[in-house]
């Protein structure tokens, strides 16, 4: 019996007694007693040689039977069987898993491990995986030239967190709300996959729109967009007053304009601008922008922007609840990235707290402040470092490379005013200081700040985290005149 006869009758039952009759025809034939199927032949009214033909032809077949009968007794009295090659192949598909859902299992694994690894969390269905590198963005999405070079050029070595996570998301065409501390690359985290999805310059008018709370930061944010799209022709316009007042939008050639949600606003009443095809809206600092002040203006280019295939995006170092809530209400099967702890201030920042007594106090703990830093002051009077006094205006989003320390003289309102205001220093990987001054008036809030910094590594006195934690309350100091006279002090 030839090799692989055994297999015939896998799986199969032969049923001897059916059969009984053929068999013993077919036996009786092989044993050449002359009354078999060799008697149809009527072999007296044929040729001779068509008669030697079919005999051939029947003991041919005889002889399979034959082998085939065998085999089956074979397989019969056989404790085990082989299967056959196609059978062997469905069993492997039912008993493991296929290649492909075991690399997906692997590449699952992979990104899990890289998220734990930069503090990665992500909420969301079918989120795709965080980049490894910025040559990823060759590898996985075609990014062009131009843009690999800008990023090197401007020292983008490795994606920070933020940027690992939401630029691939929002390539994935996925919305996205994101929380990232302060001076961790949340702009380049939205403007790469942009400039990425437009492609190249078009004439069919305003194609992204990008709202800021300040001028100051959509300046900025104008800059950082421009020198990222160097090397191609993309038309980048910032929303200023006199844009509003002069310009002629039907005429004006745009990619991607940024602007305050009111000179927006007004814009759009007037008819100057028509977003209908704007293909990504980004909504920087949302969660000031989503302030009552701003809300009814937020929702005014929310509804402007009205092509069905738009991708939105909100960007903060501070995401309350609320704004996830008003969130979810404009955006689709949105992607949820947050870097570290929600709504904490960034980890390289020394954080201090100090008593000051009185309002005529905190102006002797800031004099005394730089007298206990004599190379910050003479770098300051080297013209290295300078000093900045302002409102929380400066306090959002604005990227003062040189600063490495943050005074808060007035004691915050909130804690997102706190982690805003002191996140002007220790950005982009460099360590900062920030001091806060605080009078009998602030213990009462005291706990709240204390929070804060306990959240993102700082000693705080244990005093002060065993206050009882009240809700925040809007205040400011009533000061009267104060004099930095001595003279005038003695008195």
């Amino acid at each position: 019996m030839e090799k692989g006869t055994s297999f015939l009758f896998a799986g199969i039952s032969f049923d001897k007694k059916k059969f009984a009759n053929d068999f013993a025809r077919f036996k009786d034939t092989k044993q050449g007693n002359g009354d078999g199927p060799t008697d149809d032949f009527n072999i007296g009214k044929r040729d001779p040689e068509d008669v030697a033909v079919s005999v051939r032809k029947r003991k041919r077949k005889i002889a399979y039977v034959s082998e085939v009968v065998e085999g089956f007794n074979v397989f019969k009295s056989s404790k085990s069987v082989s299967l056959p090659f196609e059978e062997q192949n469905d069993q492997d598909e039912e008993n493991q898993p296929s290649r492909k859902k075991k690399e997906l299992n692997k590449q699952i694994e992979q990104d899990a491990l890289l998220r734990k690894k930069h503090h990665i969390h992500v909420s969301g269905s079918n989120s795709p995986s965080p980049l490894q590198n910025f040559a990823e963005l060759s590898s996985r999405y075609g990014c062009d030239s131009y843009l690999l070079h800008n990023l090197a050029e401007l020292g983008f070595k490795e994606p920070t967190p933020i940027q690992r996570q939401a630029i691939p998301v929002l390539l994935s065409g996925r919305e996205c709300f994101a929380c990232a501390p302060t001076g961790s690359g949340k702009t380049l985290a939205f403007v790469c996959p942009m400039l990425m999805k437009l492609k190249h310059a078009s004439k069919d008018g305003i194609r992204a729109v990008i709202l800021c709370p300040t001028r100051e930061l959509a300046s900025q944010t104008t800059r950082e967009c421009k020198r990222m799209a160097k090397g191609n022709k993309f038309r980048i316009k910032l929303m200023t007053k006199e844009l509003v007042r002069n310009a002629d939008f039907s005429k004006l050639l745009c990619d991607i304009l940024i602007s305050t949600p009111l000179r927006l606003q007004l814009a759009i009443c007037k008819k100057k601008v028509d977003l209908s095809r704007v293909e990504h809206l980004v909504l920087d600092e949302s969660d000031k922008l989503f302030e009552l002040g701003m809300l009814k203006q937020i929702d005014y280019v929310v509804k402007a922007c009205s092509n069905t295939s738009v991708i939105r995006s909100l960007f903060s170092a501070t995401l309350p609840d609320f704004v996830e809530e008003l969130a979810r209400t404009i955006m689709h099967d949105a992607v949820r990235v947050v870097v570290g702890r929600k709504n904490t201030a960034s980890d390289t920042i020394n954080q201090k707290l100090v008593y000051a007594g009185s309002e005529e106090g905190k102006l002797l703990a800031l004099r005394q402040s730089f007298a206990e830093r004599e190379n910050a002051v003479d770098d300051f009077r080297a013209g290295n470092t300078w000093v900045l006094i302002a409102t929380d205006v400066v306090a959002r989003g604005l990227d003062f490379k040189g600063v490495n320390c943050v005074i808060n003289f007035d004691f915050p309102d909130s804690a997102a005013a706190y982690i805003h205001r002191i996140g002007r220093s220790g950005r982009a990987g460099r360590t900062g200081e920030a001091i806060t001054f605080y009078t009998e008036d602030d213990v009462l809030v005291l706990r709240n700040i204390a929070n804060v910094m306990a959240a993102s590594g700082c000693e705080v006195p244990s005093w002060i985290m065993a206050l009882p934690k009240v809700k925040w309350r809007r205040h400011r100091p009533e000061r009267e005149s104060i004099s930095t006279n001595p003279e005038d002090q003695e008195e």
